[in-house]
């Protein structure tokens, strides 16, 4: 059965051009949940799914575990491009900094920034080709 990160992941999925790798590997933890690799560049993306707060002031921070965080972080540190998407029913939201990963957004900005699984695919290729 999938999970709701999963299908979520494989709605932005439907939407996508490029070259995209799903990693799953119970031998290497941390790494982030997508490769994707275009004409301009390539991009990791780890990927987490919630349900969306009620509250406007409630701050959402992706769930991270602390070797995801180590893997990303360190990856990012090589000058490698790293986002974390948090989606939802609605659809999802980039997370592009690492201050954001840790800190967090309130729901009211999270709400402001939802991208559907059609944009948010739209924006990954972008990014990865241009």
């Amino acid at each position: 059965m999938a999970t709701p990160e999963n299908s979520f992941i494989s709605g932005v999925h439907g939407y996508m051009q490029c070259y995209r790798m799903k990693n799953h590997n119970e031998y290497v933890s941390g790494i982030a949940d997508c490769w994707y690799s275009g004409d301009a560049r390539d991009l990791w993306v780890e990927y987490k799914f919630i349900v969306l707060p009620k509250r406007d002031t409630t701050v959402i921070v992706p769930d991270l575990s602390k070797l995801q965080l180590e893997w990303l972080t360190a990856r990012r540190k090589q000058g490698r491009h790293i986002l974390v998407v948090v989606g939802c029913k609605e659809g999802g939201c980039i997370y592009h900094e690492t201050d954001s990963w840790t800190g967090g957004k309130t729901t009211a900005n999270f709400r402001k920034e939802i991208l559907s699984r059609r944009n948010l695919a739209a924006y990954l290729d972008s990014f990865v080709n241009q």
